[in-house]
């Protein structure tokens, strides 16, 4: 299991692969169930990346992605942040996320995130 800081965490989530990463911090109860449950789905899907980040020791990234509850899980896809979510999850939970991200056409995704990109600019301009 990939160990995520400051030094590797750009150049993991910007592959063009999907990155399930689990945000822990020591002593959270609900963190320690979550554990081997996260580790089995990894090797489940042996070709995707599962990495865990502890936000007690790597605070400015648990700042910057406003990570207020752990366990939390962030899930990148060729670079996008697609999911962060705070919670316990089962196994079956955890693959079906995996399941979904990897049918999902990053094509229509692109488009999709550029089209609301244009809005707001659009929005912003408006505005002014």
């Amino acid at each position: 299991m990939l160990e995520l800081d400051r030094s590797n965490f750009k150049q993991t989530v910007k592959r063009d692969a999907i990155v399930l990463i689990e945000c822990w911090a020591p002593g959270c109860g609900a963190c320690l169930a979550l554990d081997p449950i996260f580790a089995k789905v990894a090797e489940t899907y042996r070709s995707h990346t599962f990495a865990r980040m502890n936000v007690a020791t790597e605070e400015k990234l648990g700042e910057f992605f406003e990570i207020d509850h752990t366990p939390s899980l962030m899930l990148y896809r060729d670079g996008l942040l697609l999911l962060k979510k705070p919670g316990n999850f089962s196994e079956d939970a955890l693959c079906e996320i995996v399941r979904q991200a990897e049918s999902l056409d990053m094509a229509v995704v692109r488009a999709d995130i550029e089209s609301s990109e244009t809005e707001k600019t659009t929005e912003r301009k408006n505005n002014d």
